[in-house]
């Protein structure tokens, strides 16, 4: 075997690892979110466990998505991105305050913890956006040549942790798309124009 067909053999193994890594299934995707939250309570070390607490660290390891986002392989990136955000998340909100005054300078006091806690919960909220894209196509008129157009409009996270209606992509003409506004290939096409510029503002806004 060439030295190409020894690459391009270690990236379908790779290709595969990672399809087994980020594909749980509907029989034990709970087993899963279980597993990760057990893993960032580790992280709490002796202190005792509120159910405040517990909600917070559950929230954090169960992202809701579908299954089917853990079969695209466009979605690894951002399913990398995620786990990084998440386990800093967790570790940040078990840290120790004489640590977080230590190495936090900008945070002096609670109110300054507490609000850190919170843009990392719409930071969360964003991401997960980004990964399973909350949208709707539609059916436009062009107002010049009257033809009709599909096109997609995705919601995102504002400030406070409201979803607002934000981008729009088109899809294409209409025609191509028996199905209408109902039609899979649409939704598919849609998402796929829907989610670069969703991770684009992402990365803008937090410089990653």
């Amino acid at each position: 075997m060439d030295i190409v067909g020894i690459i391009m053999a270690g990236v379908g193994a790779i290709q595969a690892l990672l399809l087994l890594l980020f594909q749980p299934t509907e029989e034990n995707m709970n087993e899963t979110v279980q597993k990760d939250y057990e893993e960032f309570m580790k992280l709490r070390g002796k202190g005792s466990n509120t159910l405040r607490t517990k909600e917070l660290i559950m929230y954090i390891a169960d992202d809701g998505f579908n299954e089917t986002v853990f079969k695209e392989s466009r979605n690894w990136v951002y399913l990398s991105e995620l786990k990084k955000l998440k386990e800093s998340f967790v570790r940040f909100y078990f840290k120790r305050l004489d640590d977080i005054t230590r190495n936090h300078q900008e945070l002096d006091c609670v109110a300054d913890t507490d609000n850190r806690i919170g843009e990392y919960i719409i930071q969360l909220m964003r991401l997960r956006k980004v990964i399973q894209p909350d949208v709707q196509v539609s059916i436009n008129v062009h107002p010049r040549t009257s033809l009709k157009y599909l096109s997609i409009k995705a919601y995102w996270i504002d400030d406070s942790g409201k979803k607002v209606r934000k981008f729009t992509k088109s899809i294409g003409r209409a025609e191509n798309y028996p199905g209408g506004i109902e039609d899979k290939q649409a939704l598919e096409d849609g998402i796929k124009l829907i989610q670069p510029v969703l991770y684009e503002n992402y990365k803008e806004i937090y410089k990653v």
